[in-house]
């Protein structure tokens, strides 16, 4: 099984960063948490509203607790709306933060399939947000999964 290590996280982020956007003037925030959910790197671009550094945790952590992407999770709260406010009201209560109902937060994979943490995004369009996570990730030999929901509920 591959590691996620600090210096594969901050290339990640540098990564992220390099990407264009949907807009010259967007500005990012970016975290890649691990398979707990703890953050490795959370961090946001100079004048970038703070806020964004919250958003980008909360996808990133949403990923891990729920073991999906924020892709999924946002097609289960569509589907569930009433289990995924209860499930995001256990999520604030143990872990601190809200589960995140939009793209932009993707979970990491080694070459096994083996969940390695998530790096989520926030700033861009949801698909922009989501576009930079994932070629961050797969920017260090790690597989991104973005899928959305294949199980009827």
């Amino acid at each position: 099984m591959s590691e996620l290590t600090l210096e594969k996280a901050r290339a990640m982020i540098d990564f992220a960063f390099a990407g264009s956007r949907v807009h010259p003037s967007i500005l990012l925030a970016a975290a890649v948490v691990d398979h707990h959910g703890h953050a490795l790197v959370l961090t946001r671009v100079p004048e970038a509203p703070p806020l964004l550094l919250d958003i980008a945790a909360a996808k990133a952590k949403s990923c891990v607790a729920i073991g999906m992407p924020t892709r999924a999770i946002m097609d289960l709260a569509a589907i569930k709306p009433t289990w995924f406010e209860s499930a995001s009201r256990v999520a604030q209560s143990s872990t601190g933060s809200p589960l995140w109902g939009a793209l932009g937060g993707v979970i990491i994979r080694d070459g096994d399939g083996n969940l390695l943490g998530a790096t989520a995004v926030a700033g861009d369009t949801g698909a922009g947000d989501e576009a930079h996570a994932k070629a961050a990730i797969e920017s260090v030999g790690f597989v991104a999964d973005v899928n959305g929901l294949d199980v009827v509920w």
